[in-house]
């Protein structure tokens, strides 16, 4: 898992961008593990791909700081896998050199 995504506890519908491992062409399904309880909730994301980016959208209730691990699948093939992290502080845009970090 090589990425994280920011979601706000204040919004039940979500969208986030990804560039997947392939492109589907079919249903996907989204896989929601909750980290402390390991619950898993699958949805059916609705999705559009444009400049080979694909953008999700998904119903999904968090709280402050609750973590999630995310299974996106075709069939049995994997698309993509990230984490969720719900917070309603605002991203910082930073850089991180050798013992340095540069916020932006």
């Amino acid at each position: 898992i090589n990425t994280m995504k920011i979601l706000l506890p204040s919004l039940t519908t979500h969208t986030i961008n990804i560039r997947p491992r392939v492109y589907p062409t079919g249903t996907l399904s989204l896989a929601i593990t909750k980290e402390v309880t390991g619950v898993i909730t699958t949805v059916t994301p609705t999705y559009v791909v444009l400049n080979d980016v694909m953008t999700l959208t998904f119903d999904l209730t968090g709280l402050e700081s609750e973590r999630f691990t995310v299974k996106l699948t075709e069939g049995t093939a994997i698309i993509y896998r990230c984490k969720l992290f719900f917070t309603a502080q605002t991203p910082q845009d930073y850089k991180i050199t050798l013992n340095e970090f540069i916020y932006a």
